[in-house]
């Protein structure tokens, strides 16, 4: 039995050192496949502004490289305004990047850089679907506050599931961790022990703003279902769905259609000619920009509900080039038509 002993104490002794070393490698291995996101984005409105003025704030944000050609995985929140996107590399190359497309409903979006560094990267995996357990370990790598490339160590404490979006069959699922993510890390990869991507950064539930131990990731299974239903191009510009009432109010003969708040520059919006709001109000507890365009019909789809934004969405996705599309909107109580022909 003393001998017994001799043998699993020092073993036992030993396990904390090859897990520490273990989440050594996977930093060492895995760092040069996440980037810093330093993105200047339109400003929502303030509650108390009236008046809205197009203006621009900056924000930062963590990625996760997926191909060699240049494509980085992020959140939704972290790119949906923006209007230049700085991608900084682990080796200290920098580049510029212009969003994909955006799958806001799951806060999950892609953006492609303008150059690849020659070297000193790394292309990350996904781990497969349902490969991961609530209780194992996971590192997070990103830029929590702009401190760069830094890394957190937890576990994976809960699996959310949440309802089935309408049309596509998309069920998103969220892990939860308690491995420190502050502003900085959305968007950045968590990393089983592996080394494989498990999920990517989305948000915290706190009080204070700061990490307490309930982040929320979108899930490799999410993100694989999401990539594999081929999102359209990212247009450019962010609605909110109108109901009769609100349309009455705004004088919109159709009683539907997406109130447009902004219209980012330089994207397909921007080229047609699309309008954002203007005037700041209070809906409930939203602050939201009316006097912009309503967009009523995409092509054949009337946008009267959520699922025809849903199909607007597969339509818009199986376009060919060449193909003439038409836009009919509301401004200013005058119905218009703009033409796009796909290129």
């Amino acid at each position: 039995m003393h001998k017994l002993l001799l043998v699993i104490i020092p073993l036992l002794m030993a396990l904390p050192s090859y897990a520490q070393n273990k989440v050594q490698k996977i930093y060492q291995n895995m760092n040069p496949g996440v980037v810093e996101l330093h993105v200047e984005a339109l400003a929502k409105p303030e509650a108390a502004q009236v008046n809205y003025k197009v203006n621009t704030g900056h924000s930062l944000g963590s990625g996760a490289l997926v191909s060699n050609n240049g494509r980085i995985l992020t959140a939704a929140h972290v790119v949906e305004r923006a209007t230049k996107i700085e991608v900084a590399f682990a080796n200290g190359f920098k580049t510029s990047g212009h969003v994909v497309w955006v799958a806001s409903l799951v806060d999950l979006a892609m953006i492609q850089v303008a150059e690849m560094p020659k070297d000193g990267y790394k292309v990350l995996e996904l781990a497969k679907k349902n490969s991961y357990k609530v209780g194992e370990q996971v590192v997070v790598i990103g830029a929590p506050y702009g401190v760069s490339h830094s890394l957190s160590v937890g576990y994976l404490s809960g699996i959310r599931d949440k309802a089935e979006i309408p049309l596509n069959k998309l069920k998103p699922r969220f892990l939860q961790t308690d491995a420190a993510i502050n502003q900085g890390n959305s968007g950045g990869p968590m990393f089983n022990m592996d080394g494989e991507i498990v999920g990517i950064v989305s948000h915290i539930l706190s009080q204070s703003g700061g990490s307490q131990g309930l982040g929320f990731v979108v899930s490799t299974d999410t993100v694989q279902d999401v990539v594999a239903s081929k999102p359209p191009m990212w247009v450019g510009f962010v609605p909110i769905m109108l109901d009769k009432k609100l349309s009455n109010a705004l004088n919109n003969p159709f009683g539907y259609g997406l109130l447009i708040q902004q219209v980012i520059p330089k994207t397909l919006a921007d080229k047609l000619g699309f309008k954002g709001g203007d005037i700041a109000v209070n809906l409930g507890q939203q602050s939201i920009l009316l006097g912009g365009d309503i967009l009523v019909k995409a092509g054949p789809v009337k946008l009267d509900s959520i699922e025809s934004i849903f199909e607007a969405t597969q339509w818009f996705g199986g376009l060919k080039k060449g193909q003439e599309v038409t836009f009919k909107f509301v401004r200013d109580s005058k119905i218009l038509d703009v033409s796009w022909v796909v290129d």
